[in-house]
């Protein structure tokens, strides 16, 4: 081990040395030991902290001691937790040019070279791309299994958290119209705790995360997955912190020539799932959003343009 680059051949793609760690850990660490299990965690939410820190200061920032990290290093293949630490070093010596003031700034570069012209069409192309990407990663015989076991729950949490949020309030709203079990956390002032109190198995979870991921919602995944909760994960990569606590993952792709990451792939996952679940509620789903849009008009909420002003 150590070496600068071993890829495998795996589902198809091909997993560079950084991408075999962080995939092993996060297949092993359901098993682990309650300890390892927190310092792996703590390796997949945190590379750049593993690459630039003392495993002195890595010990205090996430409360498991120096020897564990040392039999974690072990257990996944090392013999020295330095050894480890050098793989996530030249990960991120890899990846100090895709921050995302330097995207910002290839980004105005670009524009300057090829113009508007040019950035239209890569915006475009991206956007096309990442939609391609998001129904080709995801079977539509998982869709199908996710929209059932969703509607199987008593109550379906969802939590997505700091640029995912707005898009976890859209599933919310959309996909509370056709069903009454969404709850979304955190709407008390931000605070989850509470809003998790009465989670069980008899629940689910869906939680969005993308790379670089939010470590409350890996948090609430990891305590839903640990109370037998049925916990589904959108994210954009399986070695994401998010897919240790999955039990079905949704994959998207998010590559943008924008500044941060695209959602527009995202978007196309939440509202096909919300279209599964649709097809799969029967005539509830209908009454149901009859009667919103009898509501909604008896309230005037909509504005009718043909008749010149709201609906009364």
């Amino acid at each position: 081990m150590g070496k600068f680059f071993c890829p495998i051949f795996k589902r198809n793609v091909y997993l560079t040395e950084f991408e075999q760690v962080q995939d092993k850990l996060t297949r092993i660490s359901p098993k682990l030991p309650p300890q390892l299990r927190k310092a792996a965690a703590f390796l997949l939410e945190n590379p750049g902290e593993i690459a630039t820190q003392s495993m002195r200061k890595i010990s205090t920032a996430s409360g498991v001691t120096l020897s564990n990290y040392a039999r974690l290093a072990k257990v996944v293949g090392y013999e020295k937790y330095n050894d480890l630490r050098d793989v996530y070093r030249r990960q991120v010596h890899l990846k100090t040019s895709d921050r995302y003031p330097e995207r910002a700034d290839r980004l105005q570069s670009s524009g300057k070279i090829s113009g508007d012209e040019g950035v239209w069409s890569s915006f475009k192309q991206s956007a096309l791309k990442n939609v391609e990407a998001a129904y080709s990663q995801v079977d539509v015989r998982l869709v199908a299994s996710v929209a059932e076991r969703l509607l199987e729950r008593d109550q379906i949490y969802i939590s997505g958290m700091q640029a995912s949020s707005p898009l976890i309030d859209y599933f919310h709203y959309v996909g509370g119209m056709a069903v009454p079990k969404f709850k979304l956390l955190g709407r008390r002032g931000g605070i989850i705790a509470d809003d998790l109190v009465d989670l069980n198995e008899q629940d689910a979870l869906l939680c969005l995360a993308i790379q670089p991921c939010a470590r409350t919602t890996i948090e609430v995944a990891e305590l839903a997955y640990q109370r037998g909760v049925y916990v589904v994960g959108i994210t954009d990569s399986r070695i994401s912190p998010l897919a240790a606590y999955s039990t079905d993952i949704l994959l998207t792709s998010c590559d943008s020539p924008l500044f941060f990451e695209s959602y527009v792939g995202v978007t196309a996952i939440l509202e096909l799932l919300v279209g599964f679940m649709t097809t799969r509620a029967g005539p509830d789903a209908v009454k149901r959003i009859r009667q919103i849009e009898a509501d909604r008009q008896r309230m005037g909420e909509y504005w009718d343009t043909g008749k010149g002003g709201r609906q009364t």
